[in-house]
């Protein structure tokens, strides 16, 4: 599908985005959001938008029938997590990024600590029934330390420099960022008595999205339907509003510098998801299949046939939803989370090169890709080959 327009959607007053537990789940008898909305909530905030101007346009309320056949042909490309100054144009140096499973910080070093995959003298912990996912490398940390609670998303320049190996230090002024949060209560009232109502009062948490100097924003593209212009959305479990503002190209454009790193050649490939993916086999990406003791096949459209050597993927996450049309919730779905890494190599021995890093930047890998899911970036990777 092409690419019919590009936005920037910008809430003004947080993002609350309801997981899958209940409202009364723990001790604190709140519910509980996630840290930043799913890529179908996002498709779903832009059809929404969508079929609203066009009711407008054609003077008529769709049924919930008429909304689903109105809007079957939106679908969501790329998406991005942004943040920029207050009063400055989007540029890609606003984009922010997930960070990666392999990179560490621990306590009293003065860089992040790259997990760098390599051979193994013990096996794992697992079930000893897949001789492939036996052979795979796997991390060993070469230095002592506290590990630390990683940062939850990246800037670009720090990003940008972890994906081309370049060393990141640990604390970075500002160039790493955890969003706060609030929690915002919530009371029913009775309308002829004007009183509160029992076993009415609730409360959620609330992902703050503007700063005394900053604000957050989701960008996305809008595939498969004529351009709209959209001016406001509403997003997530209580519909807060999102103003809508044109996003440039050059904000999904690669960084020069990443295919200067791999116009150099690169030995190894990382492969970093950034939008949280669903494969057929799990956590293995599709178009890979187990021969022998190695996982190899071809992946997001390279022409070379690869081998996956690690893997650092974390808990499944179980992405959910809600049918608005139909009124009912939409099925669970566990899915590799956004941040984990696949290192791979060429089954021919040959270097990762320039062309191959403009194929996979935000390439889309599995299924639900129509709906955001599945966006992965390309990194360089030098694989050890000593034993630990």
């Amino acid at each position: 599908m092409s690419v019919n327009a590009r936005f920037a959607l910008i809430p003004r007053d947080g993002l609350f985005c309801k997981d899958g537990r209940g409202w009364y789940t723990s001790a604190s008898g709140r519910g509980r959001g996630i840290d930043w909305p799913w890529p179908s909530t996002v498709l779903g905030a832009l059809r929404g938008a969508w079929g609203r101007v066009e009711e407008q346009r054609s003077g008529a309320v769709f049924s919930a029938d008429a909304w689903r056949e109105q809007t079957a042909t939106v679908a969501l490309g790329r998406t991005l997590a942004l943040r920029r100054p207050l009063g400055t144009p989007w540029t890609p140096a606003h984009r922010i990024w997930p960070v990666p499973s392999d990179a560490l910080w621990l306590e009293g070093r003065e860089e992040v600590h790259p997990l760098d995959p390599c051979h193994q003298s013990t096996s794992t912990l697992g079930r000893d029934d897949d001789d492939a996912r036996e052979a795979l490398l796997f991390p060993a940390i070469d230095e002592t330390g506290k590990p630390l609670a990683p940062p939850r998303w990246w800037s670009e320049e720090r990003f940008v420099d972890w994906l081309t190996g370049s060393r990141v230090p640990a604390r970075d002024g500002g160039k790493a960022f955890n969003p706060s949060r609030r929690i915002q209560v919530h009371i029913g009232i009775d309308a002829d008595r004007l009183t509160a109502e029992e076993g009415m009062l609730f409360s959620h948490d609330v992902v703050e999205t503007l700063e005394h100097d900053a604000e957050w924003a989701i960008g996305a593209e809008l595939l498969g339907s004529s351009a709209s212009m959209l001016t406001m959305a509403t997003l997530g479990a209580d519909s807060r509003l999102a103003r809508a503002e044109t996003l440039p190209e050059e904000a999904f454009e690669p960084p020069p510098a990443l295919f200067e790193a791999f116009r150099r050649g690169s030995p190894g490939l990382r492969l970093v998801v950034v939008t949280p993916a669903c494969f057929e086999h799990g956590w293995l990406p599709d178009g890979l299949e187990r021969r022998e003791r190695e996982y190899r096949g071809h992946i997001a459209g390279l022409e070379a046939e690869v081998l996956l050597r690690a893997a650092l993927v974390s808990r499944p996450v179980h992405v959910s939803g809600w049918d608005m049309a139909a009124g009912t919730p939409k099925s669970t779905s566990r899915m590799v989370p956004a941040g984990a890494v696949y290192f791979f190599a060429r089954a021919d021995g040959a270097a990762f090169n320039e062309a191959d890093s403009q194929a996979l930047w935000l390439a889309a890998l599995g299924t639900r890709t129509n709906e955001g899911f599945g966006r992965v970036v390309p990194g360089t990777w030098s694989p050890r080959l000593e034993v630990s």
